[in-house]
Parts: C-alpha cells; structure tokens; sequence
C-alpha cells in the first residue's frame, strides 16, 4: 500500500531518482542543467557576451559548476513588472578532502578530511562511503571533470563499547581531528601495492584515475567530498517516507526546477520573468562568489535591465521565494519545538519566521504565500523557534539586504536534519511542487493592493 496520490508518489520516485545522481553539488547542477538543455533553455556564459534577453525566450546559466541560475522570460514582460524568484541551496554538510590526503594510522592507511557545514558528524560512524566530486587534469591543457567511485571504499569505525570510559558511553562526543579521519586500506596492503606517495593516498588517487581514465599523475586538483553510498529510497510501512542523504536542501532545488518547467507552457501570457536561483555555499555562509551572498543575482538584474531607475521599479515588483527545509515535530523530542508551531510531515511548506529575522519572512510575504496557496489547494504551516532555542538562518536574509527584493522563508519539514541520511514525507514534495508552480502561475493576482 503507497501513502498519497498516484502523481504524489511519481513525483516523489522521480525526486529519489534525481537525489542519487545529484550526490555533490556539481552533479546536481549537472543533471539540472540537463534538464534544461532537453527543454530547449539557452545556456549563457559569463565569460561571453550575452544575447539581448528576449521575451518568450528560456535561459540559463552556472558559475562554478555549482550554482546554477534558470529563468523565463514572459511573452508580456516589461521590466517595471518585476520577477519571481525561487531561491534554494545545492550544497550539504559533508566531509571535504583536504588539498593532502594521506594520513597515516600506524597499522592502517585514511584519507584526509574537513568538515564542510554543520553535519551531525557522529551519524557518519560506521557508514559505507565513497569519493565523489569535480577533479582537474592536466593534459594537453587543464581539463575539470565529474567522478563518482559509488563502490564503498571509506569507512569511519567506531569505538566498541567494551573500550569506552563510562563517561563516554554517556555522551558521544568525537574529536574531529582525530577521529573523524576514513579508513581506506591496511598499512600492509599499502606496501604490497607500492604506496610510496608522500602526500596524497595512494589508493585513493589510484581509484580516481582508474574511474577517469586517466594517470595519477595527471591529478592537478580536486573539489571532492566523502558521501554516503546508500541510495535515498522510498520507505515506511505505507511508502509515506523518503530516507535519503541531502534532503536539505535538494528538496527545494528539484521542486523549484520541476515548477518552473512545468509552468513554461503558460509563458506566452506572463508579463514577469520567472527564475530559479540555486546557489553553493549556504551551510558554510553564502559569502562566496557561487553563494546567494555573490553578484550573481545583481548581474542576472543588470543583464535583464541596465536603467537604475527601472531597476528600482523592478527590485519595487518582484518577490523572492527563499525554500530550505524546515524541522518538522520530533517525536521522541517534543519539548523542543515552540507547542503552538510545530510543522508535521504531510501537511504542506512551512513558513519561517523569527522576530530578529534570521527568516526574512514578515506579515506582508507570509499574507501573499497563504493567499496563493489556499488558491492552489496547498496546505501550509507556521514555524518559528522557541525563545530559548537559537534559530538557524537561510540565503532569503542575505538576498533580500542585498537585493532590497521582498522575500518569504519557506521550505519543507523534515528530520535528522544534517544527518547522513535525513527523513521527509513523500507528498511534500508534491505540495511544495504545486506551490511553486502557482506562485509562477498566480503571484499577480494575490499583490497586496496599496
């Protein structure tokens, strides 16, 4: 038996699909910008001139290979109109290679890490993990591709209980240092396979060039991460949950995206442009060229207009969608939530807020999110945090000071947030998707009246 509507759960076995290719940022934008092409949107580059920006046309463009920017230009749109804007995050906490990758254990060979964001690092113990990310080669000239081993070949043992101090068994706290460091071989193994490289793992570089076709040696450089090989899957005992790793926040980039394709048919009658901004770099601040707290925003707006007087009307006419995922009520730890504010699985995006505005949410973007989904039959739900709870924060604050553009703070609930492998229900994906698609389709008709 399956949880949900038939188109609910097709949705949510496709977005299971898209989850296990998109295991790094880089591939995320990979397959995105796949999509894309196949839709027939134009791919523009940065370091080229740009097209005039035509009405009806579709567009595209990536900075870094890891953030990616989509937008459509209404078959109406005048540039005081405005542009609506969805904006999520590709990346995840994770454990990122350091520039040296050997570390040697005594009787065992790792692999050197750094902890990328605010991962819940003890849920990394004794998972079966790989190398996956983007390398460079040289060759003929410097070349970048995409590697994804997928085969376990990493593993971050834990401590036996029968080792442990009583005071450890209390509290699980590792040193990042130290025990946070992957085992990838025996120091025998090594020797019996000619490890001699001083700085990097043998074994691993041997695995990388093996899967690229190419010599260790060539091995420039690399942006590569540690990533659990369990695939996402569909689960529970009605196939009402998704367990998969980087919910947050592939949630929001795979629903922003399918609306935005899914509502191009209506293109020819709007007189706004639509946009999907998926940014790297969140979990660690945004401040980064490919983050929400670069130019890439403020470019795409000057590319569209170059008159500051029209920008302001346009900055004036548009709305940013900030969508990141939500903490939906623990129920083993109820206390935690606020009692009056406690988002459920199955119940539809949750609205952010916070009086110091770690969300960016206030009563006027909130009253436009609620209109348009009691329109679209799309049920929502209120968060904020307890008073004696710190709050997280999300890319709407830092793109709503940068571009003075008004912003709500959305997104999905889930659980185990930042764990390897978080937990969310299969027809929010669905809710969040016709969300998105009626706030493209709609938004005009819900402008709040002077």
């Amino acid at each position: 038996m399956s949880f949900g509507s038939p188109f609910s759960m097709e949705l949510a076995k496709e977005f299971v699909e898209f989850i296990n290719k998109a295991c790094t940022p880089f591939h995320a934008v990979e397959v995105i910008s796949s999509w894309l092409l196949e839709a027939g949107y134009k791919r523009l580059n940065e370091g080229e001139p740009w097209p005039s920006i035509s009405v009806g046309d579709r567009y595209f463009v990536t900075r870094n290979d890891s953030s990616l920017v989509a937008f459509s230009v209404g078959g109406k749109f005048e540039p005081a109109n405005g542009v609506k804007i969805v904006g999520a995050h590709t990346d995840s906490p994770n454990l990122a290679l350091k520039p040296r990758t050997r570390v040697d254990k005594g009787e065992y060979q790792g692999i050197a890490v750094q902890c990328y964001g605010g991962g819940l690092w003890h849920t990394w113990f004794d998972r079966d993990l790989t190398v996956a990310g983007r390398v460079f080669l040289s060759r003929t000239k410097l070349e970048k591709r995409l590697v994804n081993l997928k085969r376990p070949i990493v593993r971050i043992p834990s401590l036996a209980i029968h080792l442990q101090t009583a005071q450890e068994r209390e509290g699980f706290a590792p040193n990042k240092e130290k025990h946070l460091v992957p085992i990838i071989a025996t120091e025998i193994s090594g020797a019996l396979n000619g490890d001699d490289d001083k700085r990097h793992s043998f074994h691993l570089m041997k695995l990388i060039s093996e899967a690229l076709g190419c010599l260790p040696e060539e091995i420039v450089d690399y942006d590569l991460s540690v990533i659990d090989t369990q695939p996402a899957t569909i689960g529970g005992a009605f196939d009402e949950f998704i367990f998969a790793p980087r919910l947050d926040n592939l949630i929001s980039c795979f629903c922003g995206i399918k609306a935005l394709l899914q509502t191009d048919k209506s293109l020819d009658t709007e007189n706004m442009i639509r946009m999907v901004c998926l940014f790297d770099n969140e979990e660690i601040g945004s401040e980064t060229s490919q983050g929400a707290g670069g130019t890439l925003v403020p470019d795409l707006i000057e590319h569209i207009i170059a008159s500051k007087t029209l920008r302001a009307t346009l900055v004036a006419n548009s709305f940013l969608l900030s969508v990141d995922g939500a903490h939906a009520l623990h129920p083993n730890y109820k206390d935690k939530h606020e009692e009056n504010h406690r988002p459920l699985l199955h119940r539809g995006p949750v609205i952010k807020y916070n009086a110091n505005m770690r969300y960016a949410t206030n009563g006027a973007t909130a009253s436009i999110v609620k209109s348009i989904a009691k329109e679209a039959l799309v049920p929502v739900q209120e968060f904020c945090v307890r008073n004696d709870s710190s709050c997280g924060s999300t890319i709407g604050p830092i793109l709503s000071s940068l571009s003075g553009i008004r912003t709500v703070d959305i997104g999905n609930p889930m659980l185990s947030m930042h764990s390897v492998r978080e937990m969310c229900g299969t027809t929010d994906i669905s809710y969040l998707t016709n969300f998105i698609e009626a706030f493209f389709t709609n938004y005009d008709k819900h402008v709040i009246s002077s």
